[in-house]
C-alpha cells in the first residue's frame, strides 16, 4: 500500500504536514501564488504509512493505492 496526494484536490492548508509523525515524509512545494500551484507531496521512503494525513485531510486529497 502506498499514500498519494490527489493533486486537483489538495489545498496545501497544512494539517497533514503537522499530523504526520515523520519529519520530512510531507512537505508543501509550489510557490502559493494565486495560481493555485501550492501542493503537498509524500516522500514515500519516509512514509509509514500510518494513515493519520488520509484521516485529517479537509479535502480528502490524500488517499490510499494498492
Amino acid at each position: 500500500m502506498t499514500v498519494k496526494v490527489n493533486q486537483s484536490n489538495c489545498i496545501a492548508c497544512g494539517i497533514c504536514i503537522k499530523s504526520c509523525p515523520e519529519p520530512g515524509a510531507i512537505t508543501r512545494n509550489g510557490n502559493g501564488n494565486d495560481n493555485g500551484n501550492r501542493r503537498v507531496s509524500i516522500n514515500t521512503a519516509l512514509c509509514k504509512i500510518c494513515l493519520l494525513c488520509v484521516s485529517v485531510c479537509p479535502k480528502k486529497a490524500i488517499v490510499t493505492e494498492d
